[in-house]
């Protein structure tokens, strides 16, 4: 996955943010003093879980992911999430972070800090629910694995509401760890068979060994499986990605794995056409039927 950078400040966020900045200052100067608003806190999820990463066609169209529960990219605007019952969490680095010196970047991840919008101003007007980490592969430095959990940890004793979810390729014990003692909330499989350039894709029965492990380590009530790439265009094979094939391969998940709390999708940089909107609209349908729950259902 590619990391999301976040959006530009919009101009009515900037001025907002600088007036009232210059508000508390002048009333300090004049000697009175004048309560900042509390921040707004995101609520925090509960199964069953429908996520997307990157779902970009969001702000044109909500309609194609009406049943979406959790964005866990960065992608979208968590406070605009939020008004439409979504809960938007942060992106943050996973095993892949190239530069990190300790356990530092993932505490404050969780961190109240951390979590704040708009980013760095004076008075943040909301409180995202949580990370999503992207993501649990072979690490980019040989201690990251130990400085993750350690951060991960403190950060979420500092914090026990933050809720913190791990995309994953191969998994390994120290992450089953991180399930099991209540660090982390969600872990989302990366079991991507669809995609346009050779390389980045595995089996079905490569994806199914994998959600395996997960099952044997017995954490499979805070795993879900991710479907990928979800994209009209054809695959590097010139095979495209059926509806068909799509809802068998989810009703095989639903059988053999019913502990699994919901699904995901991986939503690529790809054309919006009018076959790219079908099948968006299909993957959301699909996840509500099979996943249903009280959420906006």
């Amino acid at each position: 996955m590619t990391r999301v950078l976040p959006a530009p400040v919009s101009r009515r966020t900037f001025l907002g943010t600088t007036l009232l900045a210059g508000a508390a200052a002048h009333a300090a100067e004049s000697g009175r003093v004048t309560a900042l608003p509390s921040p707004t806190h995101a609520r925090r999820p509960q199964p069953p879980y429908r996520v997307w990463f990157q779902p970009r066609l969001w702000h044109r169209d909500t309609d194609l992911y009406a049943h979406m529960t959790i964005d866990a990219s960065g992608w979208l605007d968590s406070q605009l999430a939020e008004t439409a019952g979504i809960t938007a969490l942060d992106w943050a680095y996973g095993l892949n972070h190239p530069d990190t010196k300790g356990p530092e970047y993932w505490s404050h991840a969780c961190s109240v800090a951390g979590r704040s919008h708009p980013r760095k101003a004076t008075a943040p007007k909301f409180i995202a629910a949580g990370i999503a980490l992207d993501e649990w592969v072979p690490p980019a430095q040989p201690d990251n694995e130990k400085w993750l959990g350690e951060g991960l940890r403190a950060g979420r004793k500092a914090n026990p509401e933050v809720f913190t979810a791990i995309w994953s390729t191969e998994p390994t014990p120290a992450l089953f760890e991180l399930a099991r003692d209540g660090t982390v909330d969600l872990i989302i499989v990366e079991g991507y068979t669809h995609s346009v350039k050779p390389g980045h894709s595995t089996s079905w029965e490569g994806a199914l060994r994998r959600l395996e492990k997960f099952s044997e380590a017995k954490v499979l009530e805070k795993t879900i499986f991710s479907f990928g790439h979800i994209t009209a265009e054809k695959n590097h094979r010139g095979e495209p990605l059926k509806q068909k094939w799509l809802r068998e391969r989810a009703e095989e998940l639903k059988h053999r794995f019913p502990a699994m709390p919901g699904i995901a999708f991986f939503q690529p940089d790809c054309p919006d056409t009018p076959e790219q909107r079908t099948l968006l609209r299909f993957c959301d349908r699909l996840s509500a039927e099979l996943w249903p729950g009280p959420q906006r259902d």
